[in-house]
């Protein structure tokens, strides 16, 4: 090993320190301890020895080239020098400063594009208006719900993703999506801060959670007051995206006791495992109440905690099994008809905005079974007196009472339709369900 020395001092004693503390034998090894070589001179207080003679002294160590110029490559310590000849990671002073140089003038250049890009952004948002008579149902329940949560931001100002938790228990920066992407919210660039906005390879990429939204103006230029009032008067007419919002939000709702719950025991579930229940959940909610789930979650969480006790078991692997114990709970539920519990809403777990907004359009609540859900707003549309769906329930229904009083069973099909009815299933269901049973 050999250090080359570019010694800056004068000092014949602070010199002499310098070419022991580099000095080395034929093998490589230094030939003094830094702790021997630290009282032989007089430093200030906190200054290192390696620091002192770094001061004094630039080392190039000639077992490290630069890999663009091939110039030996300064350390700044014993530590950084190389017995044998290797290719050194890093370029020499010169060569970094010039890099560095390079990189500076590409930022310079990106940051001027960056901001050209957003400029002509923001000046093509500035432009666009939405007809709000014309939009979803589902979005103007979402629209209601939020003007709920950040009043009067909605209408009167700007906001982001952090301002609108009150708008669902989960999610919310989905729902917020879902606005964005129907062009309902616009994002205003010039109001957000700094570093929201940055060059990734050659997109541009966001921090969504800092982006800055604002109501897109009504193309008949309403006045926030008018706009509110207009959607409140809405009458509703779509009861497919009606439901799939309800269980959106439903969905919102369970996960967020989920996720509660998973915390009291300390279970971490993987992104994967949240998406697998999130499905379950979600066809689940088509049949019964979020307050049930909260039920089968509270079991299942349970039931985990207690298997992560046992011997060749530990967190990781119970809390791996909460996403097929839910799905199979589930399915042993509706296989043998059975009714599930209701659990009350925690004081620590508000509903939201949204959930009120359906509540009060729809007169629902967490205790209210998917089927029901899907029969009120089914109701609330105008669908549910069509011919379609009379017809629909005209057999089933004529042979299941024609079999019933063949089988003087009339109270009995009753009583255990009401039952089924009440554990949340459908019409449908509970006509084929008691059917079977009296033909077995």
């Amino acid at each position: 090993m050999a250090i080359k020395l570019q010694i800056l001092t004068e000092d014949p004693q602070e010199i002499a320190l310098i070419e022991r503390y580099w000095a080395v034998d034929v093998s490589g090894q230094y030939l003094e301890k830094v702790s021997d070589l630290g009282g032989l001179i007089e430093m200030a207080q906190g200054v290192s020895l390696a620091s002192f003679i770094r001061q004094r002294c630039n080392a190039f160590d000639e077992n490290q080239a630069c890999p663009k110029c091939a110039e030996l490559i300064e350390i700044r310590n014993r530590s950084e020098a190389k017995k044998v000849p290797a290719r050194s990671p890093k370029l020499c002073a010169h060569c970094q400063k010039d890099q560095d140089a390079v990189a500076l003038d590409t930022e310079k250049t990106k940051a001027a594009e960056l901001e050209r890009q957003l400029s002509e952004y923001a000046r093509k948002q500035s432009t666009r208006t939405v007809d709000y008579s014309q939009i979803p149902d589902n979005l103007v329940l979402l629209l209601l719900a939020l003007d709920r949560a950040i009043t009067p931001r909605l209408t009167n100002g700007a906001f982001t993703v952090g301002d609108c938790r009150g708008l669902a228990p989960r999610y919310v920066g989905e729902f917020v999506l879902q606005l964005r992407e129907a062009g309902l919210l616009l994002e205003d660039p010039t109001k957000a801060r700094p570093g929201t906005y940055y060059w990734e390879g050659d997109e541009i990429w966001m921090l969504r959670e800092q982006v800055v939204y604002r109501l897109a103006p009504d193309t008949a230029s309403k006045s926030a007051d008018e706009l509110i009032r207009s959607l409140s008067d809405r009458v509703y007419t779509d009861a497919e995206g009606i439901f799939n919002l309800w269980l959106d939000y439903s969905v919102a709702d369970v996960m967020r006791y989920l996720g509660a719950q998973c915390e009291l025991y300390n279970h971490d579930l993987s992104e994967q495992e949240l998406e697998e229940i999130k499905s379950t959940m979600r066809s689940a909610l088509e049949t019964y109440s979020v307050s049930q789930l909260w039920s089968v979650v509270w079991k299942v969480v349970r039931d985990a905690a207690s298997l992560a006790n046992r011997e060749y078991y530990n967190r990781p692997k119970a809390a791996a099994t909460i996403p097929g114990k839910i799905r199979r709970n589930l399915e042993k539920v509706k296989r043998e008809a059975m009714e599930l519990k209701a659990w009350s809403r925690p004081e620590q777990h508000p509903a939201g905005t949204l959930g009120m907004v359906l509540g009060e359009i729809l007169g629902i609540d967490e205790n209210t079974s998917g089927h029901l859900v899907s029969a009120v707003v089914t109701w609330l549309t105008g669908q549910a007196c069509s011919p379609t769906f009379e017809a629909e329930l005209h057999e089933p229904v004529r042979e299941l009472m024609t079999i019933a009083l063949a089988h003087d069973a009339g109270s009995a099909v009753m009583l255990r339709f009401a039952e089924l009815i009440r554990a949340g299933h459908d019409v449908g269901f509970a006509i084929e369900e008691i059917g079977h049973a009296l033909r077995s």
